[in-house]
């Protein structure tokens, strides 16, 4: 015989949004409703957990960083209100670091169209010029879309909702290993960026453009450090945005799997049968992982459409100089740099 426990369950399930028939916001099915009691069902301990901690506690370490390089803020005050008021949509530093970080990517965006002349033709560093364009253009848009979703309010909704017990382990790990790999990646890349700026041809001068492509100096010491620091910053967006998407998927992908297997261990244990009140309580928990995944898609589509689209482009064009042009690629470290601009991608 298994062990039951009464549990309040929330009957609200289906949050629409009127307009367009899609959820407006996540939901949240076993969270104990507040003071009404609406319906009780007897279901099995392992299928209704303790919840203990929510996404954002588990996502820490990432979002943390994330908040470092303006990808993330919120404007709540963690004892307010569920709905948001307009006191907590003032003007803080973390919102106006964020703005800013958004406004001078774009017009870094713009600036690097300045790095093409006259003189180009299809070869090497017209594809090169092309890959930088594109990747900063990336990374500006997701940086967009990830102040847009903090400035609506969306991710901090979707962060504030409930983990199972096992849910919350793997995230907590999960969110450090990758907090850990993704320094790594930011890192290494910098250094990349830095040694062809410093110590290799002028290849790497398209970055510090106008200079050097339209305005020659005699010593671009100053701008190519002032480069270094802002590839460092603009690695980071590149990095974090997607390693936050990356995170959420496999949160989403662990709590389906943990659904899954607790109806396999019920029908085992129960000889193929299950009661009704089980198979709606994995009814409802099955649409509110759904209706979650659409709501962080709605969320972040802009951002993964222009990492898809980008990267493949970008992918497509490092194979290809790989390929066909590396007897130009005189020094090893030029050669490593290009397969892990590759790997990354």
């Amino acid at each position: 015989m298994t062990s039951v426990s009464p549990v309040l369950l929330e009957t609200v399930i289906d949050v629409l949004n009127v307009e367009d028939g899609r959820t407006s916001e996540p939901v949240s099915l076993f969270d104990r409703n507040n003071g009404k009691k609406l319906e009780a069902v007897v279901v099995d301990e392992e299928v209704v957990p303790k919840r203990k901690m929510t996404i954002e506690d588990g996502l820490r370490p990432l979002l943390t960083s994330m908040k470092l390089f303006g990808l993330y803020y919120s404007h709540r005050s963690e004892d307010a209100d569920d709905d948001l008021d307009v006191k907590s949509r003032r003007w803080n530093a973390y919102r106006v670091y964020a703005i800013t970080v958004v406004i001078l990517f774009w017009i870094n965006v713009v600036r690097l169209f300045t790095v093409f002349t006259k003189e180009d033709q299809f070869g090497f560093v017209l594809l090169h010029k092309l890959s930088m364009i594109v990747w900063l253009t990336q990374c500006a848009m997701s940086q967009s879309a990830f102040y847009a979703a903090s400035f609506s309010g969306r991710l901090a909704v979707m962060f504030r909702q409930p983990l199972d017990d096992s849910c919350a382990k793997h995230a907590r790990k999960f969110s450090t290993t990758f907090s850990v790999l993704a320094w790594s990646a930011v890192t290494v890349g910098s250094a990349f960026v830095v040694y062809g700026m410093f110590f290799i041809d002028d290849l790497m001068d398209i970055m510090i453009t106008p200079l050097q492509s339209h305005i020659i100096i005699s010593n671009p010491l100053i701008p190519r450090i002032i480069v270094c620091f802002c590839v460092f910053h603009i690695m980071s967006a590149y990095v974090f945005s997607q390693g936050m998407t990356f995170v959420l998927a496999m949160i989403f992908s662990r709590q389906f799997k943990n659904v899954i297997q607790t109806l396999g261990l019920r029908l085992d244990n129960q000889q193929r049968h299950v009661s009704d009140s089980d198979i709606e309580t994995f009814r409802q928990k099955h649409q509110e992982i759904s209706m979650n995944v659409d709501y962080v898609d709605d969320t972040l589509m802009f951002s993964n459409a222009s990492a898809f689209c980008c990267q493949l482009f970008c992918v497509v064009v490092l194979l290809y100089m790989l390929i066909f042009y590396h007897s130009l690629m005189n020094n090893s470290v030029v050669i490593v740099r290009y397969v892990f601009w590759v790997f990354i991608s």
